[in-house]
């Protein structure tokens, strides 16, 4: 039990930092979408690479993809 408290103090964390550090740089007009959709696609390669290198890397990298993909779909909402 105690690994899998590390691994969601890990995601919940980095998926917070990583998701307000995108929204800011959108904001501040230092990310586009196109650049973002790109980010997305490298980090689900990385996400891949780290379910086979261990839990911790694969909480990490799960949560940077979720973060980027979330940050997206609210970029999005917010233009319509």
């Amino acid at each position: 039990m105690f690994f899998e408290e590390i691994q969601n103090e890990i995601y919940d964390s980095t998926f917070d930092a990583v998701y307000y550090a995108l929204l800011e740089e959108y904001k501040e007009g230092k990310l586009t979408i196109e650049a973002l959709i790109t980010n997305i696609e490298e980090q689900q390669q990385i996400l891949l690479n780290g379910f086979f290198e261990g839990e911790t890397k694969f909480a990490y990298a799960s949560a940077t993809v979720d973060a980027h993909q979330y940050a997206l779909a609210m970029i999005r909402k917010e233009m319509v």
